[in-house]
């Protein structure tokens, strides 16, 4: 697990209330007053999104998307609310998601800057049809004035762990997801059958955003400015976690409270670390690490690579010391890459009355396992691939490329698979800056980094690709499970670093 540790996730990522929802059918627990940490009375700053439970297995919520007035950015907003922080959807597997948005965005004075008005959404992460009304993000679109309608049933077998919800219009996605930080939460409960201990512990779901941008005179959005040099100023982007600026999160010393993180930013990538402290990791991209066979139910890490659009859950202990910050710290992402720097993310403190138990605040992390789960797709050996495939990820001044092609949505499918099928993909990096691979509708076992063997091998939907070093293209060998009958349909793989993605890096598949 250790060559796991340092070879995938720092280089890429270990990579109810019954009341009516906005459309009349789904619970709803509001946006309410700070938490309240039991038996301290002391508020915490750390904001809470409003959540969507379901009722009778149905989740359903409405969304607005307009302009922000305070930013003058798009937003979606839930029930009037202008928080800047939609709502989490919190459901079980066998669930289902039923979601109306209405598209309240100004239409553009140009039409060459129409699309950054037009919308869709996209169910990160989720093992779910491709095809209207459910996640399609190739002919599913609404205009200014319009409105669209999901049905998203999520399958019985759909791993518990942490997704999210976002806008997918090709040439708009770094703007309105990365810039304006139009993105919200996706939790699939039962984790806590991996490992009990999970549910007395509080709960910290943070949704990490870069928001900010630079226009020039005719209100365009100019690309990330690249300075070369790893830990310089992200200019015109502000890091929050759910909305705050440096939150403080009450935490006693030794107390274990287990934390759910999406990367929602366009293209940070996230070296998520507690000064002093560990990080046990429990789950990558809504998988617990033990679903591979052979893997332990959490491993121990200084720090973790999140990568843009992926989601880490891990357990941290409350500083002996009383107070600590929770930051990113500086990742390099290649000679040319976006800068990424040290930001503070959260301060963990020490309620007032709280006191330092050191026996607790050294005790070694045990959490009782779980009972053997029902064996399902993701947690027996994969059969042997039927097909090999090699994916450049490539860029020059002019556009960004995979396998020498810059997007179009005209494009025919650059792959065609086939359901029931396991095909082993080799994704290459020609470039001097790292690239972030996602595809829909599927995870992935990540097996290589540079072409080396990971011990313990784990599935994942978004993964850093290393950048070229010394004219070797840096690379990831993955396993790409195409088994399941409910993905047949065309979606997109892409570089999930949003402006590259928008830059023409991305393709089509087609699964039959």
């Amino acid at each position: 697990m250790r060559r796991l540790i340092s070879l995938a996730l720092l280089t890429g990522f270990l990579a109810a209330c019954a009341g009516g929802g906005s459309g009349g059918s789904g619970g709803v627990v509001p946006q309410s007053a700070p938490a309240m940490i039991p038996d301290r009375n002391v508020p915490d700053p750390l904001p809470e999104p409003p959540e969507i439970l379901p009722v009778h297995h149905v989740a359903t919520v409405t969304l607005v998307a307009q302009i922000n007035p305070a930013t003058s950015l798009p937003e979606l907003v839930y029930n009037g609310q202008n928080s800047g922080v939609p709502p989490t959807i919190r459901i079980k597997p066998g669930d289902t998601i039923v979601m109306d948005v209405a598209d309240n965005l100004p239409s553009p004075p140009l039409a060459h800057s129409s699309m950054f008005s037009d919308l869709n959404i996209h169910f990160h992460g989720l093992t779910v049809s491709p095809n209207p009304p459910a996640d399609n993000v190739i002919t599913t679109l609404t205009r200014p004035g319009g409105s669209l309608h999901y049905v998203i049933p999520v399958p019985a077998n759909q791993e518990p762990g942490l997704y999210w919800y976002h806008p997918h219009v090709y040439r708009s996605t770094d703007y309105q997801v990365g810039q304006a930080g139009m993105s919200g939460a996706i939790v699939i409960s039962g984790l806590e059958k991996h490992l009990p201990g999970l549910a007395k512990m509080t709960e910290r779901l943070m949704i990490v955003r870069a928001t900010g941008v630079h226009r020039d005179s005719h209100s365009r959005p100019l690309p990330h400015v690249k300075d070369n040099v790893a830990c310089g100023p992200d200019p015109g982007l502000t890091v929050t976690v759910n909305g705050a600026i440096k939150p403080t999160i009450a935490i006693a010393p030794g107390e274990r409270q287990f934390f759910r993180v999406v990367n929602a930013t366009g293209h940070k990538n996230l070296k998520l670390a507690v000064d002093g402290g560990t990080l046990d990791v429990v789950a990558i991209d809504g998988f617990a690490l033990d679903t591979y066979p052979g893997t332990g139910p959490t491993q121990t890490v200084p720090s973790l690579v999140v990568p843009p659009s992926a989601r880490a859950e891990f357990i941290v202990t409350g500083p002996a010391s009383g107070e600590a910050k929770f930051r990113t710290l500086c990742y390099n992402s290649g000679p040319t890459g976006d800068p990424d720097p040290e930001v503070i993310l959260a301060t963990l403190r020490a309620p007032g009355n709280a006191r330092i138990r050191p026996s607790v605040a050294r005790a070694p992390l045990r959490l009782r396992v779980g009972a053997p789960l029902p064996n399902n797709a993701y947690s027996l050996p994969l059969p042997p691939p039927t097909v090999n495939r090699t994916v450049v990820m490539s860029e020059d001044s002019q556009a960004m490329y995979i396998n020498g092609r810059r997007f179009s949505m005209m494009d025919k499918p650059t792959f065609v698979a086939h359901v029931g099928t396991v095909e082993r993909w080799q994704v290459l990096n020609v470039t001097d800056e790292v690239h972030d691979f996602h595809i829909h509708q599927i995870h992935f076992i990540v097996k290589k980094v540079d072409g080396v063997k990971l011990a313990h091998p784990y599935w994942g939907d978004s993964v850093v690709v290393p950048h070229q070093k010394n004219g070797t293209a840096g690379s990831i060998t993955l396993l790409m499970d195409f088994r399941d009958p409910v993905i047949k349909g065309t979606f997109m793989f892409h570089c999930h670093i949003l402006d590259h993605e928008d830059n023409g890096m991305m393709a089509k598949i087609k699964v039959i």
